[in-house]
């Protein structure tokens, strides 16, 4: 499977909750946050890692608050059919998304929402 990690998001249930976190980060860690957490979704540097701040997902996701893992690949409907024949729960089939990628969700126990994607 040609899927790598690369993002780690954090879900919230408001934009002001989204804020508060990238207020955190670049405020008190002096990261640098790019985009606009207020409307929706920014990007933390941090390092080699990304965190993603997202106010909810692409698919119906309880409980807000969670975890969304972000995994590149270099074929999202070769991963997924991998990962459907393993028994993943596949909760959004691959989608091609107004920003510029495919991405697919797998659910994961206890709040933790995994997304297969490529930039296209």
């Amino acid at each position: 499977m040609g899927i790598r990690f690369d993002h780690l998001g954090l879900l919230t249930d408001s934009r002001t909750k989204n804020q508060d976190i990238a207020d955190f980060f670049s405020g008190v860690l002096g990261l640098e946050v790019s985009g606009d957490a207020g409307e929706g979704y920014a990007e933390v540097a941090a390092g080699a890692m990304t965190i993603a701040l997202h106010t909810g997902a692409m698919t119906e996701f309880e409980p807000l608050g969670g975890t969304l893992l972000q995994f590149s690949s270099d074929d999202v409907r070769a991963d997924i059919e991998a990962i459907r024949g393993r028994g993943g729960k596949i909760v959004l089939e691959p989608v091609e998304t107004d920003w510029g990628t495919t991405s697919a969700y797998v659910a994961g126990p206890h709040g933790v929402l995994v997304e297969i994607y490529k930039f296209n």
